[in-house]
């Protein structure tokens, strides 16, 4: 059965389109009768108000397109439930696009959140991101953007990211107070922001003790974390490790159990949102970072753009 719209429930009572719609408002002007028959019409036949023809007309979707670069079981199931949250309460809804660490991807879901007339974009870019030149066209329409999370050196869109500076210098610090002599610090990708942050902050803060040994990796992948750590714990020892994210001490676990590793000879410290280290270990020390906390600030920032926007359009 096709959707029921109001021109056919004007069609049904031989009345006008406007009538049927004021009704459905309890407009003062219609009477009680037209009003019951409109509704008991619309309720028969579960007419739903097409809220993006209302919103078009408002010059508004309410509509957010939501750009991250992989699903993922860290910590993106948070920063969705952040967005969704504040977006709800505003009455907004959101489409979640994945660019699979894509850039032409990422391009092909800017392209479609133009083309769905969104309010506004959030997105966290691929590792593949290298500068923001497929983001100019929202730019020149005027979309309102806010990159989170995963960014690169820019200035042209507002930001939500964490505090890389204490989350570093507090891993470190916990791995130094614990009398750790070689650590191996586990990183991300090498070009994104947060890994270039998190590795600058953390490497300045265990270089001051001159007596701690460090070895530095990065890896794009929980499965790459195995891949490079099956080679080296062959070779070498470390009392100390330190894991940037969720998904490097996914990693970093399965191959310390592979390799026979007794944690509760080494000290293992990541930063986490907090949730994965109750299964893994409950020796793990955790620097925590809150996704939520993260989706909700990037979604109240665009909706503050969007507010902003609209007021200067209406003003000219």
């Amino acid at each position: 059965m096709k959707r029921v719209t109001i021109k056919d429930i004007a069609e049904m009572l031989n009345i006008s389109v406007s009538t049927v719609s004021r009704a459905l408002k309890d407009h003062p002007d219609i009477s009680h009768a037209v009003k019951v028959r409109v509704k008991e019409t619309a309720a028969t036949f579960n007419y739903v108000p097409n809220d993006f023809a209302i919103n078009f007309r408002k010059k508004s979707s309410k509509v957010i397109g939501l750009i991250i670069p992989e699903m993922s079981m860290f910590f993106i199931p948070s920063i969705i439930k952040g967005i969704s949250s504040v977006l709800h309460r505003e009455g907004y809804h959101f489409f979640v696009l994945s660019s699979e660490e894509s850039l032409s991807m990422e391009e092909e879901n800017i392209i479609t959140c133009i083309n769905s007339r969104v309010d506004g974009i959030l997105i966290s870019l691929t590792r593949h991101t290298k500068d923001l030149s497929h983001l100019q066209k929202i730019k020149e329409i005027e979309v309102p953007a806010v990159i989170f999370d995963k960014t690169i050196p820019q200035s042209f869109f507002e930001e939500i990211i964490f505090d890389n500076k204490m989350y570093a210098e507090a891993a470190a610090e916990k791995l130094i107070d614990s009398g750790c002599k070689k650590i191996l610090a586990i990183f991300g990708d090498e070009n994104l922001e947060i890994t270039q942050a998190r590795r600058d902050f953390f490497l300045q803060k265990i270089s001051i003790h001159p007596e701690i040994e460090y070895k530095v990796i990065y890896c794009e992948s929980a499965d790459n974390v195995k891949e490079k750590l099956n080679i080296i714990l062959d070779y070498e020892t470390f009392d100390g490790y330190f894991a940037m994210s969720d998904e490097t001490l996914a990693g970093l676990h399965s191959s310390l159990i592979k390799k026979k590793v007794q944690t509760s000879a080494v000290k293992v410290v990541a930063i986490t949102e907090g949730i994965l280290p109750k299964y893994l270990d409950e020796s793990y020390e955790c620097v925590i970072n809150d996704g939520f906390s993260m989706g909700t600030m990037a979604a109240m920032k665009l909706l503050n753009l969007i507010k902003n926007r609209n007021t200067v359009m209406a003003e000219k």
